[in-house]
């Protein structure tokens, strides 16, 4: 498949991409700065620039078979709008190319999965990064107002480990630990895309 990843240069965007070529894959990237971006083993296609550019957002998901997102930002506790911004002009550049296949990561306890918090994680959210879950739930109010075929992947608490091991995923399920791998994330969005499974629905993942 030609796979395009948004949020390459984050920790789990590297991720993805690894696991991405070890299936075979094409992977094309956008990225502001691609010397940022570590050697892989494989060759990608990297397009340079952000998302005020809208003819490179267009041309880096032209001719793909589907698109994941892991915009992210280091500031927890500021609204930079980067992840609703970003996603809605990947939205508008996928419509205008035909594309429609779409994986997004969010975060568990936003939108309908709220209620799957403890009240300790409720009261980290609501107390501590407010404006993280703010720019989660208009990124998600964007997906689901698409008309793409959609996927939203909700991880616990990310954690860096390599592997991938055992997790549990579904659309109503409580986190265990609370954490999840990237490599977990990762594995399960190729999954979706892959078995196109899960379509316009909103998923969570833990371990």
């Amino acid at each position: 498949m030609k796979i395009t990843i948004f949020g390459a240069t984050g920790k789990t965007g590297n991720e993805l991409i690894k696991q991405a070529l070890d299936h075979g894959h094409e992977v094309t990237v956008m990225v502001r700065d691609p010397k940022r971006l570590p050697k892989f083993s494989k060759d990608i296609t990297v397009f340079s620039g952000d998302f005020n550019n809208i003819d490179i957002v267009r041309s880096s998901v032209e001719g793909q078979d589907a698109v994941i997102c892991t915009l992210g930002t280091k500031d927890l506790y500021k609204n930079s709008g980067l992840r609703t911004l970003g996603t809605r002009a990947i939205i508008d550049a996928m419509r205008v190319v035909g594309v429609t296949r779409l994986v997004v990561m969010s975060a568990m306890g936003v939108g309908e999965s709220w209620k799957s918090l403890s009240l300790f994680n409720k009261a980290l959210f609501a107390l501590l990064m407010p404006a993280t879950r703010q720019d989660h739930e208009g990124q998600e109010l964007a997906v689901k107002s698409s008309s793409l075929d959609w996927t939203i992947i909700r991880p616990s608490g990310l954690t860096d480990s390599p592997n991938v091991s055992a997790y549990e995923f579904g659309t109503d399920i409580r986190g265990k630990t609370s954490t999840v791998s990237r490599a977990n994330v990762a594995d399960l969005m190729l999954k979706v895309i892959e078995s196109k499974i899960h379509l316009q629905e909103a998923i969570t993942i833990t371990n």
